[in-house]
This record gives C-alpha cells, structure tokens and sequence, in this order.
C-alpha cells in the first residue's frame, strides 16, 4: 500500500509542476522574496503540509486522489506558506 502512495504522491507533485512550475505551465510561479521558478522539492514540501492539513481532524478537507481541488490546495499552501506567487 506504501509503494502505491508514494507513486500516486509523485503523479501529483508531476501534476501540480505542470501546472504552476513547468517550463510551459499554465499559472507559472515564483518566490515573491528570491524570484526563483517554483520546484518540484517546493511541490513536495507543500504536499506534505497539505497532508498533514488533511490528517487534522479538524479540518473539512479530504483528499480528491490528486485531483484539481487538491490542485488547487496546494497552490494554497505554496502562495500562504511559502511566499510564491503567479507571474504573468
């Protein structure tokens, strides 16, 4: 069950990179504070503080299997936590 995780963690960091960090992202970001391109090291640290939201039990968020709303989440996380913003 670990292995099957850890691949569906790594299909989601490529997701959320394609989309805010790859050379042709659709929403492109940078660190606000260094100007550098988001990575795929940043992706995985705000994953991690977003499953770490999601075993809060607290919390009304679930995790969508790495859908867009998780997406979306995480974009969250990385623009409130770690200083990144989209650039135009």
């Amino acid at each position: 069950m670990k292995l099957q995780a850890a691949k569906q963690i790594i299909e989601f960091t490529d997701y959320v990179y394609s989309f805010y960090g790859a050379f042709d992202a659709v929403y492109p970001m940078r660190c606000k504070i260094t100007g550098l391109k988001l990575t795929k090291d940043d992706i995985r640290e705000a994953i991690k503080l977003y499953i770490n939201v999601l075993s809060l039990h607290a919390t009304n968020w679930t995790w969508g299997d790495g859908d867009s709303i998780d997406r979306e989440r995480v974009r969250e996380i990385l623009e409130n936590c770690f200083t990144f913003q989209e650039v135009a």
